[in-house]
């Protein structure tokens, strides 16, 4: 048999179903990742990063504008024609079929005829998730081809010192010395709309939901009656706490409290008594004392040592020694062959915002400057994040 035939025989039957686990996927997925690369010539890789990918961000993103992906869902997510997924948007055929079959070359469509295609999952998600379509747009186009674009030019004008400031970063060297990150994001109504829902998304398709990693009835065991159960400080549209409310809903009014900024919360909507919103901005003294649990979830990450510091250290204020716990659900970088999904979220903040993703042992100097101490770190073996469980020293 030859390797072909072998490669053939493996891979003809494995699929997302193929693995009891997202460890054992994560692990497959990095396996077939190395094999890839070593049949692959250099000038194969380079092709892939310089043409193959932005041009099927492209691709997709016209593909979801003209509403093919919702219209097909629509029309029962059956195999279609080029002409036919033309006539379902009003559309040229000859465009669409150009498109569709970049796509189909990479095996995000299934072509099974002469110009015939059927979806994938992820075709169908890009038709039903409201919020998937965001990550090709604002995400790509107007934040990481900007900051990824400017990196290497700011990286040398800096003399290749990694940097740690928020305030003298590739978002200032590309958009103006007074202008932050998030500044940046909302500036413009459609680019905050669209970052949040990235947001949502990165949420739900690369990390476990947090209840499912830190045993959340150990919060109400104890609890105070009157008291704040769960603060989800910059919790954008609340969907941390949704999933909270979900495992536990019988728990009272006003329990869980979402903070953000006032741009952010402005257009979030609770449909529940048990989840109400507090504008804030984390640089400010806590409003709410004596909480179960101050939460932050992919917060920290956004700010180098510095800031990151600051925020926890007006967390601790607001904390009762020996009742009060902060969680910091967020990314821990292995110590030995990170993850891709790692490396890149951890150069993603050095671009954006000047700061990092962090080790274990990075995380536990970091809350000890403001007081706190590592009590137990809840994480699946493969998992990107973990949650970080803290308590005033």
């Amino acid at each position: 048999m030859s390797a072909l035939e072998r490669l053939y025989a493996v891979l003809d039957d494995i699929d997302i179903d193929s693995f009891p686990n997202e460890d054992d996927r994560s692990r497959a997925e990095d396996l077939i990742m190395d094999a890839l690369v070593r049949v692959r010539k250099p000038w194969d890789i380079a092709l892939n990063h310089n043409w193959v990918n932005p041009c099927t961000n492209a691709a997709t993103k016209t593909l979801i504008d003209v509403g093919v992906f919702r219209k097909w869902v629509e029309n029962g997510s059956k195999p279609q024609t080029s002409v036919e997924l033309a006539s379902l948007t009003d559309t040229d055929p000859t465009l669409i079929k150009r498109i569709v079959r970049q796509l189909a070359a990479q095996h995000l469509l299934i072509e099974t005829a002469e110009d015939t295609y059927a979806p994938t999952a992820w075709a169908t998600t890009l038709g039903t998730d409201p919020s998937f379509p965001a990550l090709y747009g604002t995400l790509y186009h107007d934040i990481t081809a900007v900051v990824f674009g400017g990196m290497p030019s700011f990286l040398r004008k800096t003399g290749y010192k990694n940097p740690i400031d928020d305030k003298n970063g590739v978002i200032q060297h590309v958009k103006g010395p007074d202008t932050s990150f998030f500044e940046y994001i909302i500036a413009d109504p459609v680019r905050t709309e669209e970052f949040t829902h990235s947001m949502e998304c990165h949420s739900k398709g690369s990390m476990v939901a947090w209840p499912d990693v830190y045993p959340t009835n150990t919060l109400i065991k104890g609890a105070k009656p009157g008291r704040a159960l769960v603060v989800d400080i910059g919790g954008s549209k609340g969907h941390d706490l949704e999933k909270f409310r979900l495992r536990h809903p019988d728990i009272p009014e006003g329990s869980l409290i979402l903070q953000d900024l006032p741009g952010v919360l402005r257009d979030v909507h609770i449909s529940n008594k048990i989840i109400s919103k507090c504008p804030y901005d984390f640089f400010t003294p806590q409003p709410v004392k004596g909480a179960r649990a101050y939460f932050l979830h992919t917060v920290l990450h956004d700010w180098p040592d510095d800031g990151a510091a600051e925020i926890l250290k007006v967390v601790a204020a607001a904390m009762e020694k020996g009742y009060s716990k902060a969680l910091i659900h967020e990314c821990m970088v292995e110590n030995i062959k990170p993850s891709l999904r790692t490396t890149t979220s951890d150069l993603t903040m050095l671009a954006c915002s000047s700061s990092a993703e962090r080790t274990v042992k990075e995380w536990d100097a970091l809350l000890s400057r403001a007081g706190l101490g590592i009590v137990k770190i809840w994480k699946r073996p493969a998992a990107m994040e973990g949650v970080i469980e803290a308590e005033l020293i």
